[in-house]
């Protein structure tokens, strides 16, 4: 998960369709994935929860939050599923889940610094 966060922030494409699932590729893919990456300042990535996923295990769950600027911040909160083979995970497909908001006293999520409630937490 952490590399396929740090290959979007890089803009690396070709890394991002190599470990996506052969069986969920599909045309249009490149481009899709080069306007995000063109449009999107990525601000950070928290991991919340994991399930299996380590070097024995042939599945694995990670529930992240990866915060943005597109160009007001944001989240993709999802719970996202990935598949061992060949010694390769491969992420395969993922559920969206409702955004989280922080705490008040929480850092605010866009980076700037300040707690969330003088950012933006209104």
């Amino acid at each position: 998960m952490r590399s396929r966060y740090t290959a979007y922030y890089q803009g690396d494409i070709d890394y991002l369709i190599a470990t996506h699932h052969p069986t969920q590729r599909y045309g249009g893919q490149r481009a899709a994935i080069g306007q995000s990456v063109a449009t999107t300042t990525w601000l950070g990535l928290r991991v919340i929860a994991t399930e299996a996923g380590q070097a024995a295990d042939s599945k694995g769950v990670v529930e992240f939050i990866a915060y943005y600027a597109d160009p007001r911040p944001g989240q993709v909160h999802e719970r996202s599923r990935f598949v061992r083979q060949k010694q390769r995970w491969f992420y395969v497909d993922g559920d969206a889940l409702p955004p989280v908001e922080p705490k008040r006293s929480d850092p605010c999520w866009c980076g700037s610094g300040q707690k969330y409630k003088a950012c933006h937490g209104c």
